[in-house]
């Protein structure tokens, strides 16, 4: 049975963001490609991803989590079109995957495509059966970007109710922003 390893690793150049970084089995690019989305994906290469892609020996959900890894460090990387491009062949080859939904939204929501972030997160939202927090947390950024703060208040409460470690103090600064200044 192959053993699952999932992290959650704040995308470093758009503060707020959460990508979800995915790997399955045991490839040893792969696993390189992980690592690197995950510890240092702002200044990670994609080149582990890139040859783990071209050996074709991943089973469809592996290939689709590298390909949703190597655009994680692409993203960071500043080559967002082509994490876009990247994240969406990771939803082409698991489209159930919540994950790769919401790596998709953030690539768009780094492209400035708002409405199709919103898009991604709900599906990501709808295909985690309503327990991916980082979607809940993305999609409140998003809400905020394009002005709809009661929305964006929603959706902080949920992904601090769902991950208070992790999203707690951002509702805390919501509810008092002058704290600590």
């Amino acid at each position: 049975m192959r053993t699952i390893l999932i992290s959650i690793v704040l995308v470093a150049s758009v503060p707020a963001i959460a990508a979800e970084t995915v790997i399955f089995g045991s490839n040893r690019n792969a696993m390189a490609c992980y690592q690197a989305a995950t510890v240092h994906p702002e200044s990670a290469d994609a080149s582990s991803c890139t040859s783990a892609i071209r050996q074709g020996s991943l089973s469809p959900t592996d290939l689709a989590a590298t390909y949703s890894n190597r655009g994680i460090i692409l993203a960071n990387s500043g080559k967002i079109d082509e994490a876009i491009q990247d994240q969406t062949t990771a939803v082409q080859l698991d489209p159930m995957s919540a994950r790769a939904h919401n790596n998709r939204a953030n690539a768009y929501y780094r492209a400035k495509r708002h409405q199709e972030a919103l898009t991604e997160y709900n599906q990501a939202i709808q295909l985690s059966g309503g327990k991916l927090a980082p979607a809940y947390y993305n999609r409140a950024q998003t809400y905020s970007a394009l002005g709809q703060k009661d929305a964006a208040r929603q959706d902080l409460q949920q992904a601090a109710t769902l991950a208070p470690e992790k999203y707690k103090q951002a509702l805390d600064g919501l509810d008092h922003p002058n704290a600590g200044s």
